[in-house]
Order: C-alpha cells, then sequence, then structure tokens
C-alpha cells in the first residue's frame, strides 16, 4: 500500500510539473489573449530643454509702421537666441539688417502649438518700445505669425507691422 501511494505522489507531482511548465512556456496566444501592440520609443530630453531653445532666424514682411509718413520698408530679418523652460519662453535678439534696432529682450509663452511673446526694446533706440508676436509652430523648425506694435511708440523711434516666418538653424557660434 504505501508503495502505491509514493507512486501515486510521483504520478501528481510530474503531472503538476508538466502542468506549471507548460504555463510558464505558454505565450498570449496560446491562452487566447491578444498581445499588446508594439509601443513607441520615447526621446526624453536629457537638459529638459524645450523645442524652442536655440537660434531663430526671424524673416519679417513689412505691412505698415506706427509712423505714417514713412513708407513700407524693405523687409527685414532678425536672428534671436531663444530658451524655453516648460511653457516660460526667454531670449534676446542677436543681430538684426536694415535699421532694425537689435536690443530687445524676449519673454513669452508657448502652449501647445501656440507661440506669443513680447520684444522690449532696451537699448538707446526705441528705448521703452514693445512689440508682441503671436505665432503658431507649424513644423519643429518653423514658426509663423505676426508682430505688432505693442502700446504707443517711444519718441524718435517709428515700430512696425509685419507677417513673420522664423526658422530655426544655427546661426551664430
Amino acid at each position: 500500500m504505501r508503495l502505491n501511494s509514493l507512486k501515486s505522489i510521483g504520478v501528481f507531482s510530474s503531472l503538476g510539473f508538466l502542468f506549471v511548465a507548460g504555463i510558464l512556456s505558454a505565450d498570449a496566444r496560446d491562452v487566447g489573449l491578444k498581445p499588446l501592440p508594439p509601443q513607441q520609443p520615447i526621446q526624453i530630453s536629457q537638459n529638459n530643454v524645450g523645442p524652442l531653445t536655440g537660434q531663430w532666424r526671424l524673416a519679417i514682411e513689412v505691412t505698415a509702421h506706427t509712423d505714417l509718413s514713412v513708407s513700407t520698408q524693405p523687409n527685414y530679418w532678425m536672428v534671436t537666441s531663444l530658451e524655453q523652460s516648460g511653457i516660460e519662453l526667454s531670449g534676446r535678439i542677436l543681430n538684426a539688417n536694415q535699421n532694425a534696432c537689435p536690443d530687445a529682450e524676449i519673454l513669452g509663452t508657448v502652449e501647445g502649438n501656440q507661440v506669443n511673446w513680447t520684444m522690449y526694446y532696451t537699448g538707446s533706440c526705441c528705448q521703452g518700445g514693445m512689440m508682441k508676436f503671436e505665432g503658431v509652430m507649424v513644423s519643429p523648425t518653423r514658426i509663423e505669425g505676426t508682430l505688432v506694435p505693442a502700446g504707443s511708440s517711444p519718441p524718435n523711434c517709428t515700430l512696425w507691422s509685419g507677417n513673420v516666418v522664423a526658422t530655426q538653424g544655427h546661426y551664430y557660434k
């Protein structure tokens, strides 16, 4: 009798082992479950830099001036350096052509694809003048929008309105 009970335990133990081994070797299709869809890789910034951080060249098509006696000038360009931290945006003008004033600080926000900032003129040209940019990021390296005077123009300063296309690049070291 004792021999038969040991054989029974051995048979049940072997069956149990085979059952557990079968479960462990089965994949999702074997038990009727659908496999998870493949996951897309996620790019994580190592230094928490926003997508607008870097240099941006603003191609500006002038449409009007605050001084009506000034005729529409040729188009301008400006190169800015922007830094994004969360939704906050800051920066400055690095260079500008024609007689566009390059002495300005930039403060603004980025929410989704909406990009808004104000340029505060700080230098000898147009000190105290402000220009407001409202735009849309149409690709990771392109923003389109408008730049208009904000508030009144300081004396001896002509601000302008214009359509802007900003492209990100490496313009200065």
